[in-house]
């Protein structure tokens, strides 16, 4: 009979039930154990060798702690598990980094000394499924993996995150160890109150608590700027951006200019808009997106491809003997556009465009940059666009765009500050980045009233080469490239039927940037 006067206690959970109840850790350890068999006992076919039981160990061998997996391969091995990956990525990356933790721990026993305390893995996530675009992105997808391509043309400076916070009260000396910090762009609001209890002591004034930075556990993470692809932007229309999170061995992996396919996490985070007041301008409920990013792959064919391999000692060889023949020149010149009869002169000055010049600092502290800056006049008919798309097709990051359409807009790049750095930092204004422009201007200069607009082009681009300003509004005249901190190649062409400029400012704006002889 005992307890049959207890009333029992009744609540109501306005917030949904916690995720960390029995069920929710039941739950969690099967994913675990899931993945775990997964990373342990997966092969690609019978009698083949366990890809990633191999795969962790030679990484961790070498010091690298990443693993690569494809969704592919996890959906052969259970097709619920990779869907419930592709729903709620944030939650099961966890267990698949953990339970690549322990696969690590298992076939990297005995460690040598001095080694012995287990390294976290960090899991990237591959896909040979479609991507989706930019502006495909939707509400319906938040939280959910999404795969993107486009064009790099921003990077910030690596920086640390902490992934485990301490922090303690200025007054009292109450310390918060071991909190943990979401990935991704999302911070941790300080408590403004000492939980510390006051009873018989001063209390503890507003917003006490400080970081402690050394017991903090922290990881690297970098910011990237993500543009649509040129071929995806509707005609007349900007191209849009995303904002890119990348941690740990994802940093460092692109450059400004690469074009790439994201695999990550569509999230949002806060807006850091504040008032002069200091209260937050945004309503309760709108953020800002962004990509958690969980894998890169570099484009490596078509337009705008980066050359991502490595050269064999074989061709080294080549290369070498190839550099020691006494008419070298002579042979790279002639292998440009071998197809077309003619243009030496023109073929040479393209040979010395592609390989670039060498930096000199002069006695007197004068500096001439390598980058070299090709103009190529002649009647309409000979040849420059053949040239012109052999060149990028040659170049490693290079695309062909012409002043006719949307895609020439903009002026070299703009100078920006990074609102989280507050630090200056260049960023491409094109719909991409080149280590090359090739730009074909179609009819500059045919009729009387062109000549001022030619030659108001070479006055914005002899400013530009030297650090000038663009102030003119030609932003529909020409395409141009940078390669930090410098302005990069340009190989200009144009029609000169029935041209009539300025003789002196070509060549002025030519010669300050380039020296075409051999």
């Amino acid at each position: 009979m005992s307890g049959f006067d207890d009333p029992g206690v009744f609540y109501s959970d306005s917030f949904g039930a916690e995720p960390g109840g029995d069920d929710g850790r039941a739950r969690r350890a099967q994913l675990q154990r899931r993945f775990w068999e997964f990373l342990r006992q997966f092969r690609a076919g019978a009698g083949c060798s366990f890809t990633y039981r191999d795969e962790l160990k030679r990484h961790y061998n070498l010091g690298e702690y990443w693993i690569e997996v494809e969704m592919e391969d996890l959906a052969s091995f259970d097709e619920d598990l990779a869907d419930s990956l592709y729903k709620q990525p944030a939650e099961h990356l966890e267990l698949l980094e953990e339970a690549a933790k322990e696969v690590a721990d298992e076939v990297t026993r005995p460690r040598p000394a001095g080694e012995e305390v287990l390294q976290d893995i960090q899991v990237m996530l591959k896909s040979d499924a479609s991507p989706s675009s930019i502006r495909s992105l939707k509400s319906d997808m938040m939280s959910h993996l999404v795969k993107i391509p486009g064009i790099i043309i921003a990077a910030s400076a690596v920086r640390a995150k902490a992934t485990r916070m301490s922090i303690q009260c200025r007054s009292c000396r109450n310390t918060l160890t071991d909190i943990a910090m979401r990935p991704g762009l999302e911070g941790y609001s300080l408590p403004r109150k000492c939980n510390m209890d006051q009873a018989g002591r001063p209390r503890c004034p507003l917003d006490p608590y400080f970081i402690m930075p050394n017991k903090c556990k922290c990881v690297d993470f970098q910011t990237l700027k993500l543009q649509e692809l040129p071929d995806a932007v509707p005609h007349g229309e900007m191209p849009r951006h995303m904002q890119l999170y990348c941690d740990r061995y994802l940093c460092d992996k692109v450059v400004p200019g690469n074009r790439v396919t994201i695999m990550g996490i569509y999230s949002i985070k806060k807006l850091g808009l504040n008032s002069s007041r200091g209260r937050d301008k945004v309503g309760v409920g709108i953020r800002s997106s962004y990509l958690r990013v969980l894998g890169i792959q570099v484009d490596t064919d078509g337009s705008g491809r980066s050359f991502a391999g490595s050269v064999s000692p074989q061709e080294e060889e080549e290369f070498r003997r190839l550099a020691a023949l006494p008419n070298v020149y002579d042979v790279i010149s002639k292998s440009i556009a071998p197809s077309i009869f003619g243009g030496a002169d023109m073929k040479k000055a393209i040979a010395c465009l592609l390989f670039g010049g060498s930096r000199k600092r002069l006695p007197d502290g004068l500096t001439r940059r390598g980058d070299i800056n090709l103009l190529m006049l002649g009647d309409p008919g000979t040849a420059k666009s053949q040239l012109l798309k052999f060149v990028e097709k040659c170049s490693p990051i290079g695309v062909y765009t012409s002043g006719k359409g949307s895609s020439a807009a903009g002026l070299t790049a703009s100078v920006i500050r990074d609102p989280s750095s507050r630090n200056f930092i260049m960023e491409g204004v094109l719909l991409l980045l080149k280590t090359h422009t090739h730009h074909k201007h179609g009819g500059i200069g045919r009729r009387g009233g062109d000549d001022d607009h030619f030659g108001a082009t070479f006055q914005v681009i002899a400013g530009l080469l030297q650090g000038g300003e663009d102030t003119s509004g030609l932003h529909h005249i020409l395409s141009t490239s940078i390669k930090p901190p410098d302005i990069g190649e340009i190989l200009l062409l144009a029609d000169g039927d029935g041209l009539s400029i300025d003789d002196e400012l070509p060549i002025l704006s030519l010669d300050s940037a380039m020296e075409l002889s051999p």
